[in-house]
Order: structure tokens, then sequence, then C-alpha cells
């Protein structure tokens, strides 16, 4: 994987053009990704306030609904202040085989988070979102909730509790009846930790349950988990594994996927 990150104005042209350039040469071999509060927005938060920047390139082997080895591309932009983090996220994955494509997805998410106290956070977000793969032709999310820091963020080990809604509107193109279009409130709440193992070993995970508050079995479990192992100062190699669950997908799709990530990052 590729990493790249900056906070200074003069190398922000720089930076956009290697993304426009990556995302025109990777058309068909990108991918995106639902959960966004991973270790990377961990990371983040302990910085200087300031602009930060990355542009991200990794292999992905995926099994369940679709069954492929590809490659990744992100790009993620944060801005800090002393009470405030936002940030932008997007992603794209286009897989061909035989001159055909056979995966098309992608999301872009905004999220703006202000810190109250020590251990009380507040949090908003917008999302779209789409992904032939699982007959989802478009989502659209707004939410927020709260965030509780049940650990101080000074030490090693760091738990987060997050209680939350959103509004969703989805078009999904169901193989027995068509188009369907539905608009819900959803309950969103999960639980992530962190644990710097030592200088050079850190773990994270964050979990999702996704409910619709008026249909209980309707409901999603999301899942990421990674463990980053820095070879240098300013390389490191990075494992992820994500888990997606929906308990009543459309009509012939399974209800799991699983991704596994993998690569190098370079930060400078």
């Amino acid at each position: 994987m590729i990493h790249v990150e900056y906070n200074q104005s003069g190398y922000r042209c720089r930076i956009f053009g290697v993304c426009f350039v990556l995302c025109l040469t990777l058309c068909s071999l990108l991918a995106a990704q639902v959960n966004i509060f991973t270790d990377e927005t961990m990371r983040q938060m302990q910085l200087k306030p300031g602009w930060y920047n990355s542009v991200a390139l990794d292999l992905t082997y995926r099994a369940g609904n679709t069954d492929l080895l590809t490659a990744r591309t992100r790009f993620r932009s944060d801005y800090l202040s002393k009470n405030y983090q936002s940030f932008i996220f997007g992603s794209l994955q286009q897989g061909r085989k035989d001159d055909t494509f056979f995966i098309n997805k992608g999301m872009a998410h905004a999220r703006i988070i202000w810190r109250s106290t020590e251990h009380l956070l507040f949090e908003s977000f917008v999302q779209k979102q789409f992904n032939e793969s699982i007959l989802l032709n478009d989502r659209n999310l707004v939410g927020g909730g709260v965030r509780l820091a049940l650990q101080p963020s000074s030490t090693r080990f760091n738990v987060y509790l997050g209680i939350g809604a959103m509004w969703e509107h989805e078009r999904i193109n169901d193989k027995s009846l068509g188009e369907i279009t539905t608009r819900l409130v959803r309950s969103t709440n999960y639980i992530n930790w962190t644990w710097q193992l030592d200088e050079r070993i850190t773990t994270s995970a964050t979990g999702y349950y996704q409910f619709h508050l008026r249909h209980f079995q309707d409901y999603r479990i999301l899942f990421e988990g990674s463990i980053t192992f820095r070879l240098t100062t300013q390389l490191a190699f990075p494992l992820r594994v994500n888990f997606r669950y929906d308990n009543e997908p459309p009509t012939g799709i399974r209800k799991h996927d699983v991704e596994i990530f993998n690569g190098l990052r370079y930060t400078f």
C-alpha cells in the first residue's frame, strides 16, 4: 500500500495531482469501504491542529458475494482544531475480468467531530454510496450521535462507545421485485478499541450494529480489524479484515461479505 501524508500547504497541489493520476490510472482496480471509524481516525485525533491529507493503494482479497483479487485506492482529507475534527473520505472500486466489469462500487463520506470533554464527543456525518455487488444502486445517509471515551486518550489502550441514529435513503435493484426505494431511520452503534502493543505494533477493531427502529429483524453488522507493523519511522505493513452481515439482503444476495487487505504504507 502506498500512503502519503502532509500538513504543509506547499505540498497540496502535488498531492492532489498524484491522487488524480492514480484515480485515472487505476480506474479498473479501485475499492470502497463502508466503515469509517478506524485506527486511522484514532491516529489523526492525536495530531496537532492543521490539514492532513492522504492517498493510499493496497491489495484486496474478497470472499462472499464476489471472489476476487484486486487493488484499492482511497483519498482522505482531515482538518483538526483544538476541539473539532472534520474529514472527507472517498473510495472507489471497479473489478474487470475478460474486458467485463464484475465489480463496481464507491463511497464518499464526510464527518465532523466535536470534543466536549475528555470523555464526551459529538459527531455528525453524511454519506453517499453505491455497490452493484449487493444490488445497491444508491444509498444516502445523514446522521449523528455521541461518542464516549471509556479510557483516557493518553493511554496505549483506548476504548470508544458510539450511540446514534441516521436517516437512510436506498434504491435497490432486487432480482425478484425490481427496483425498491426505502426511506427509514436506523440506530447506528459501535464500539472501537485501539491498542499500541509497543513502538512498532498497533492493533485496532471497530464493530457496528445498525438496526431499523421499527423492524428489529432488519439489521446489519459491520466489523473492521487491523494490525500494523511499523518497519521504520516512515514505512509500515498494515493488515486489515472487513466483515459485513446483512440479515435481510436483496433476493439472491448472500448475507455476508469478507475482505482482507494488506500492503505497504509510506508516510512523509
